[in-house]
C-alpha cells in the first residue's frame, strides 16, 4: 500500500499533473487513455510501436478515428505500466496533450486535493506494477488492466466473449 501524491497545476481549471514534460488531464469519465500528439513524437520519445489500426473512440468531443500503441514503460507517480497501450487519434482534438482514464487507477483511491494541489492516489491493495491493454473485442475497443477487462456498463461481459 502506498499513498501517492502528484502535484496538479494550479492555474487550470481542471486537473492536471505533469508527466514526461507533457500535461496531463485526469478525465475520470474517459476509459480508455489517448496522446494527443503527432505519431512521430510517440514513437520518438516513448518508443511506441503501433500494435491496432484505424479504430474510433468516443468522448464528449465526438469521436476520433486512430490508432493503438505499445509503450513498454509509462510512470505516473510511483505506479508503473508495463505494457502501456494508448489512443492516438490521426486529428489532434483536445487540448491537453495526455488525457488519462479512470481504469488506469482500478482497485485504488483517488482524488484531488484542491487546498494543496495535488493528485492524491492510495494504491490500497494494488500493485505498483500494472499492466495495461487495449484489446479489440468484436470490433470495439476496450481496456484491461492486469486481468480485469474493464466493459462498457451497458454490456455484459459474458455478452462480448460469445463468438470469440
Amino acid at each position: 500500500m502506498a499513498i501517492i501524491k502528484i502535484p496538479t497545476t494550479p492555474r487550470f481549471q481542471r486537473p492536471i499533473i505533469n508527466l514526461y514534460g507533457l500535461d496531463c488531464l485526469i478525465d475520470t469519465g474517459a476509459i480508455i487513455p489517448m496522446f494527443s500528439m503527432p505519431k512521430v513524437i510517440i514513437e520518438n520519445m516513448f518508443k511506441a510501436v503501433k500494435t491496432l489500426e484505424k479504430h474510433t473512440v468516443g468522448g464528449i468531443g465526438g469521436e476520433s478515428l486512430g490508432d493503438v500503441y505499445r509503450i513498454n514503460e509509462f510512470k505516473v507517480g510511483e505506479i508503473i505500466y508495463s505494457p502501456f497501450e494508448v489512443f492516438v487519434p490521426y486529428m489532434q482534438t483536445i487540448k491537453y496533450p495526455v488525457l488519462l482514464g479512470a481504469p488506469l487507477f482500478y482497485g485504488m483511491f483517488y482524488g484531488f486535493d484542491t487546498v494543496e494541489n495535488n493528485f492524491v492516489i492510495d494504491t490500497k491493495d494494488a500493485p505498483l506494477k500494472r499492466q495495461f491493454r487495449i484489446v479489440e473485442l468484436r470490433g470495439q475497443l476496450y481496456c484491461q488492466i492486469d486481468d480485469i477487462l474493464v466493459q462498457d456498463s451497458r454490456l455484459l461481459l459474458s455478452d462480448m466473449l460469445c463468438g470469440i
